[in-house]
C-alpha cells in the first residue's frame, strides 16, 4: 500500500511539471498545426519542418528548421557551416503603421532597442541587407508586407580531422524573406526565413506555401498546397 501511494505521488508530480512546462510555451502543436495560446494566431507546419516553441514570455514565439536540405559544394567537407533553412516567427508590439514599422526596421538611423531586438533574431537583416525586393501579400483578408533580399558573408572553413586551424576561405551569399502583418491595432507578427541564397528560388515556394498556412485570428486559412 505504501508503495502504491509513493508511485500515485510520484507519478502527480510528473504530471504537474509536464504540464506546468506546457503553460509556459507560446502555444502547442496538435495535427500539425501550432496555435500560439496568446495571440490566437493558427499556422500549419508540415512534416517537413522540424518545431521549437519557445516561452510564453518571449517575443519568439516559434521557430522551424527544414529537416532535409542541400550543401553547397563548398560546405561538402564541413556541412556545419551551412545557412540551414530556418523560419522564426516573431510578435511584437508596435503602434506604427505597418508601412511605417517595416521602413523603420530597414533604416540604420533608427537606433531603437526594439529594432535592436529585432535585429538580433533576423539576421538576415542585421549588418549590410542588400534588398532585392520589396511587396504586397495578402493572407486571407489581412494585407501584409514581404521584403526579399540577401549578405554577403566571407567565412574561414575549418576542415573536419584537420590540426591546423586554417581553412578555406568561403565568400557566398545567404538569403531570404520577411513577412510583416498586423495582428491588430498593437501586435505585428512577423516571419523570418533565410537560407543559403543559392537556393532561395527554389525555396521561396516552400516559405510562400508556409505563410498560405496562417490563420489570423477569426479569419479563414487558405488552402496551402502539399
Amino acid at each position: 500500500m505504501k508503495k502504491l501511494i509513493i508511485v500515485c505521488v510520484m507519478v502527480a508530480l510528473i504530471c504537474n511539471v509536464a504540464l506546468a512546462r506546457k503553460k509556459d510555451k507560446a502555444g502547442s502543436v496538435d495535427d500539425n498545426v501550432f496555435t500560439d495560446s496568446q495571440y490566437g494566431y493558427l499556422l500549419k507546419v508540415s512534416d517537413d519542418w522540424k518545431y521549437s516553441i519557445k516561452k510564453e514570455s518571449d517575443n519568439t514565439r516559434l521557430i522551424l528548421t527544414q529537416k532535409n536540405y542541400e550543401i553547397p559544394t563548398h560546405f561538402l567537407h564541413a556541412p556545419n557551416y551551412t545557412t540551414v533553412p530556418k523560419v522564426t516567427v516573431v510578435v511584437d508590439t508596435t503602434s506604427l503603421p505597418l508601412k511605417l514599422f517595416v521602413d523603420s526596421l530597414l533604416l540604420d538611423e533608427v537606433n531603437s532597442k526594439q529594432r535592436k531586438d529585432i535585429l538580433a533574431e533576423f539576421p538576415l537583416l542585421y549588418g549590410d541587407f542588400q534588398l532585392k525586393k520589396r511587396a504586397q501579400m495578402s493572407i486571407g483578408e489581412v494585407e501584409g508586407i514581404r521584403i526579399t533580399g540577401q549578405q554577403q558573408y566571407t567565412i574561414q572553413v575549418q576542415r573536419q580531422g584537420s590540426e591546423s586551424n586554417l581553412g578555406d576561405v568561403v565568400t557566398d551569399f545567404y538569403g531570404g524573406s520577411v513577412f510583416f502583418a498586423k495582428l491588430d491595432d498593437e501586435h505585428i507578427i512577423m516571419f523570418h526565413f533565410i537560407c543559403e541564397w543559392r537556393y532561395y528560388e527554389s525555396l521561396d515556394p516552400v516559405f510562400e506555401n508556409l505563410l498560405k498556412g496562417l490563420q489570423f485570428p477569426g479569419g479563414e486559412v487558405e488552402e496551402a498546397e502539399g
